[in-house]
């Protein structure tokens, strides 16, 4: 009997000390996100820059065009906000989900950004896109966000 009152506190203050453990690794502060106001240029056209307010432009370029599914991208974005530590592209679709779709990109210097990225292959013949350039500061996460539309090409 006294074994198993031993073994019952030993398993309880393992399980007590995982529970800390766990609560105390987990990211305490998340930095705010602030978006911008949605673009209404098409990026199927070309490059499309946005002003996020007090900080300055945001210049975004996705190449092929059309934009391809389940194609190789290139993703380009320019800025002249400075400070920032890294530049993110996350890929949604505007009325189903799409899964995970985000992309690191490489800074090149003078406010450029590239990378590559996918946009997974969709059933629907037409989806709606919503691109979002994340700039990741030391105490904000500032969002430019960019809608398009794919067409398959099946």
């Amino acid at each position: 009997m006294e074994r198993w009152l031993w073994a019952s506190v030993g398993l309880l203050a393992v399980v007590v000390v995982g529970l800390f453990a766990y609560t105390y690794m987990q990211p305490q502060d998340e930095l705010p996100v602030v978006s911008a106001t949605l673009s209404s240029c098409d990026i199927q056209q070309g490059p499309c820059t946005t002003e996020i307010s007090g900080l300055g432009a945001v210049t975004f370029t996705i190449a092929p065009r059309p934009i391809p599914l389940v194609e190789p991208l290139s993703i380009k974005v320019e800025t002249n906000i400075p400070a920032i530590r890294a530049v993110d592209v996350d890929f949604s679709g505007v009325d189903m989900n799409m899964g995970y779709n985000r992309f690191r990109l490489k800074p090149l210097g003078d406010g450029r950004y590239e990378g590559e990225g996918m946009l997974p292959v969709c059933v629907r013949s037409r989806m709606s896109w919503e691109a979002k350039v994340m700039l990741t500061m030391a105490d904000t996460v500032y969002v430019a966000p960019f809608r398009f539309d794919t067409i398959s090409r099946r």
